[in-house]
């Protein structure tokens, strides 16, 4: 399904998507939404890479102990319910 927007351009954003799409052979729609999928990709790609980030960072609390057992000891304590 197509959405209908209405926006305002820069003479020269407007220059640049008119050269874009004659390059690329498709509408000026079709590089707009080209050009914000790809934004987007990066965006979630920098979202994904900020969590690794901070997941590494903070890997030294994750010592696979809860209390003063090993999640070893706990799986040792349950018997073979886990």
């Amino acid at each position: 399904m197509k959405v209908r927007k209405n926006i305002t351009l820069s003479k020269k954003a407007e220059e640049y998507l008119r050269m874009l799409a004659r390059e690329k052979k498709k509408s000026q729609s079709e590089v707009i939404e080209e050009l914000i999928e790809k934004e987007a990709k990066e965006y979630e790609k920098k979202k994904r890479l900020e969590a690794f980030e901070r997941l590494v960072k903070n890997a030294k609390y994750y010592s696979g102990k809860i209390g003063n057992k090993t999640i070893q000891q706990i799986k040792e304590e349950m018997g073979s319910e886990l």
